[in-house]
């Protein structure tokens, strides 16, 4: 009897795993096969209600597909290097800690507020607002980055194809708009133009962010 019923209980468990997978497979969450297995055995020992198991198992899933996201956000961004504000040498800037502190929470992209770092080249300016950026990356924001000189070239030549307006409309999608280097290389007066005339729509609309990194913190 004992054995038979050890034999009806593999199979069951078989049967269920092979259920799970499907559902899993269905729901495009693969992970959650794995998660449930390696949670099983925990949950059983530390008597956990079947409602916890499944938020955990759960909790997983979301855990993972975040992390998923974020660096998909964080490559499409364009940032020139990877730079966390964990990695900022803290002892070299240490007046700025608090308010970059403040600002990594994300509520300047709550409130849709500009931010500009000033300060002597070679102070971090870059380095925070990348840091700025993967850190709004992983709390779910869409990011683009690029130089001042990048961003001029990119409108003046949607300008010139006459598609600035559906470019524009395409910015919009981003919560945060990085611009780097803003004023180490002089613009000729059109493209200064154009670049003041989206900064000020930027503006207009609130629903992009600017950080630019101005030499005046790298």
């Amino acid at each position: 009897m004992a054995t038979a019923k050890s034999k009806t209980d593999a199979t069951h468990h078989s049967d269920t795993l092979k259920q799970l997978t499907y559902l899993a497979s269905a729901l495009k969450a693969p992970r959650i096969t794995e998660a449930a297995a390696r949670l099983a055995d925990h949950a059983r020992d530390a008597g956990w209600t079947h409602e916890e198991y499944l938020a955990a198992v759960l909790d997983r899933e979301v855990a993972a597909r975040n992390a998923s996201g974020a660096q998909l956000r964080i490559r499409a961004a364009g940032f020139a290097a990877r730079k966390t504000i964990e990695e900022f040498d803290w002892d070299a800037q240490p007046a700025v800690r608090q308010q970059i502190a403040a600002l990594a929470s994300g509520g300047f992209l709550t409130e849709a507020r500009n931010v500009v770092l000033l300060g002597p080249p070679g102070t971090g300016k870059t380095h925070l607002a990348t840091g700025l950026g993967i850190t709004a990356a992983h709390h779910g924001h869409r990011v683009l980055f690029a130089t001042a000189t990048e961003w001029v070239t990119r409108l003046t030549d949607a300008h010139r194809a006459g598609r600035l307006p559906a470019e524009l409309t395409r910015l919009r999608r981003y919560a945060l708009i990085i611009i780097d280097e803003v004023g180490y290389l002089p613009f000729e007066q059109d493209a200064a133009n154009l670049f003041l005339t989206v900064i000020g729509w930027m503006r207009t609309n609130r629903s992009l962010s600017a950080a630019p990194a101005t030499p005046g913190m790298a």
